[in-house]
């Protein structure tokens, strides 16, 4: 499964949460709550410290999930339709990503802190969340960093600073 296809609810998995049917264990409907439709399988691995294809698997067996391949639309967006595959396409024109407004740049931090860091990370996401200001989010950043190396790794920071710090506005 590709680890960049990201999966979202259908109609019948909305149901399926308030109905609780008998084929919907606690894994698969832990799993099926996660689904939002911005989550890729690689991220799913992440959350669930195991390989989550096959239990997206099932949930796409039952009609509760729908995968929709995100990277070929960024391939579109960049130019890449057509070029070899492996062959890496130069976009030095596009900027790589955009900035975003300051409440989704916000919420996008806290989502990111409560991912890594559970529940070890809220007063850090409470924090966050005060943030008033592009500027507060920017004055904030080292203090994440901090929390965020201490917690887990430098891997993860660096994840944070190309995932979320570079979207800051």
């Amino acid at each position: 499964m590709d680890k960049q296809l990201i999966f979202f609810k259908t109609e019948q998995g909305r149901e399926a949460l308030t109905s609780r049917p008998a084929g919907l264990g606690p894994r698969l409907r832990s799993l099926l709550i996660m689904v939002d439709g911005k989550r890729s399988v690689a991220e799913f691995d992440k959350l669930l410290g195991t390989d989550a294809a096959p239990l997206l698997e099932q949930l796409a067996a039952q009609g509760w999930v729908e995968g929709e391949a995100a990277a070929a639309g960024a391939a579109v967006l960049n130019g890449a339709v057509g070029a070899p595959v492996g062959v890496p396409v130069l976009t030095d024109a596009v900027p790589a990503v955009p900035a975003l407004p300051f409440a989704d740049a916000r919420r996008l931090m806290v989502r990111f802190v409560n991912d890594q860091l559970g529940p070890m990370g809220e007063p850090l996401a409470m924090r966050i969340e005060a943030c008033k200001t592009p500027a507060d989010l920017q004055a904030i950043l080292p203090r994440v960093r901090d929390g965020l190396l201490n917690f887990k790794n430098a891997a993860t920071v660096a994840q944070f600073d190309q995932d979320v710090a570079s979207r800051l506005p």
